[in-house]
């Protein structure tokens, strides 16, 4: 067994019916062949049997200390069935509305006493008017406390390879299969290990406190840019109580040209790009709503801690908070003080470690997370909303640059999807694959009530930015 801690943990144990703690994604392949549904149905699901042993999220279960005494546990699942965790989907019986069918699905809690993933086979897609003949997609779901968006990535790389494969149902094993079912230990043995455990973590909070103060000093003490105001504590129609069902949005756009515009400043990156352009729809958003406040609006950005030689499952990410300059018109200037402010935020992550919040969050003693969140939660009802230091999540997921393929399918799309909170009501995932830049947006129709006028925004925004950048820059300028 192996016992779950910090975000792991804090994403298992506050599960809600409204706020489940999923991240998915969503894969289209155009196939070599014209097959029959029932036959691609067994063909994938076979080919997933085969690639069990790629990962060990797809056989083990959350194993729960009893009345919340600890962190939970992974074991092995001797009662693990792989039908249970792949379905069918026509997008016919959807009247070919993906995103809807998409939301839909990412919207269902999972079966908390099963192995946390979920594969949807989704057939059909070739009769869309985007995609081709032979199209059909896997729109895959996995429980937070499971994986992160980067090993996510390793994990679909496990079951891709570089060329066009024929499927084999008798396949011969490229590594040999060790799983072993475990038996449910004892409970008196888990509360015993708990007490022990709950002893260690306020020690251990006040030792990690003592090292980690004179970086935060050192880090607030650093100089700040022009353009990197303070942080400030908004109010915004995102902060608010989420409601169980989801809208999805999903946006295209030219990698080769994003990076085009990321080299008309140093020192700026992709991500920045991609900020900027969030930064800039959000503004026309509000400004339409009249609700744009006078500070700027902020994002919170995972950040990749995982080491080389870590684990593949399981959470390696902080948080870092950068400001999206909402307060700025000029698309150019907003794209130089979000990578001013990004570029601040980085290297106050750095002063105190990139890994000091993740660190806190794992010696933070059991349950307080959970209180806090459900405090939260209640406050979401507060009459006019609660400030907070973020509007929204953007995160960044690079995909490979060349193309993948399942069996002898190859993939044309690739998206992510993240999850939303109550206070955190929208998140963004930008997902690269293949020269392509595919941006979706999850919300809740409390927190985002115009869907469509938003994807307007976010078009008008990239437009802005781009024309912006294609004009001759003035000598007076």
């Amino acid at each position: 067994m192996q016992q779950l801690d910090g975000l792991d943990a804090f994403f298992a144990l506050n599960e809600r019916q409204h706020s489940p703690m999923h991240i998915g994604a969503l894969m289209i392949y155009k196939s070599s062949t014209s097959k029959h549904k029932l036959f691609l149905q067994q063909e994938i699901r076979q080919s997933f049997k085969q690639r069990l042993s790629a990962s060990p999220i797809f056989r083990r279960r959350l194993f729960t200390v009893a009345c919340g005494l600890d962190n939970p546990y992974w074991i092995e699942d001797r009662y693990f069935d792989l039908d249970q965790h792949i379905f069918s989907h026509s997008i016919k019986d959807h009247a070919g509305d993906l995103p809807g069918l998409l939301a839909t699905l990412h919207s269902l809690p999972m079966n908390m006493s099963r192995p946390l993933w979920e594969v949807h086979v989704i057939h059909g897609l070739g009769n869309l008017n985007i995609y081709d003949k032979r199209t059909f997609g896997l729109y895959i779901k996995v429980h937070h406390a499971a994986m992160d968006g980067v090993s996510g990535t390793e994990i679909l790389a496990a079951i891709h390879s570089l060329e066009a494969q024929t499927f084999s149902p008798h396949e011969a094993r490229t590594t040999i299969d060790r799983w072993r079912a475990e038996l449910p230990p004892k409970q008196w043995q888990l509360v015993h290990q708990a007490c022990i455990n709950n002893l260690r973590k306020p020690l251990n909070l006040a030792r990690l406190a003592r090292k980690l103060i004179p970086s935060f000093r050192q880090a607030a003490s650093a100089g700040r840019c022009d353009h990197n105001p303070t942080a400030s504590w908004q109010k915004s129609p995102f902060n608010c109580r989420i409601n169980a069902e989801r809208n999805i949005l999903i946006l295209r756009f030219n990698f080769l040209r994003l990076r085009q515009i990321r080299r008309h400043y140093p020192q700026t990156t992709v991500n920045h790009v991609v900020l900027s352009i969030v930064g800039g729809a959000l503004r026309r958003y509000l400004i339409t709503r009249n609700c744009l406040p006078d500070n700027p609006l902020a994002s919170m950005i995972p950040v990749n801690i995982r080491s080389r030689d870590g684990n593949t499952a399981g959470n390696a990410i902080s948080m870092m908070i950068a400001t999206l300059r909402t307060d700025i018109e000029c698309p150019l200037q907003r794209l130089q003080a979000v990578r001013d402010a990004a570029n601040s935020a980085k290297s106050f992550s750095n002063t105190i470690g990139r890994s000091a919040i993740t660190s806190l969050v794992r010696e933070i003693p059991n349950g307080i997370g959970s209180i806090t969140l459900r405090a939260l939660s209640a406050l979401a009802y507060w009459p006019g909303g609660v400030a907070m230091p973020a509007c929204t999540i953007v995160s960044s997921v690079p995909g490979p640059p060349v193309p993948l393929y399942f069996n002898d399918a190859k993939l044309v799309e690739m998206l992510g999807l993240g999850l939303i909170v109550d206070h955190l009501g929208l998140f963004h995932v930008a997902t690269s694959y293949n020269g392509v830049m595919t941006l979706s947006v999850l919300s809740s129709p409390s927190a985002l009530e115009d869907p469509d006028l938003y994807r307007r925004c976010l078009e008008e925004s990239y437009a802005s930015l781009d024309e912006a950048v294609s004009r001759p820059l003035k000598r007076n300028e």
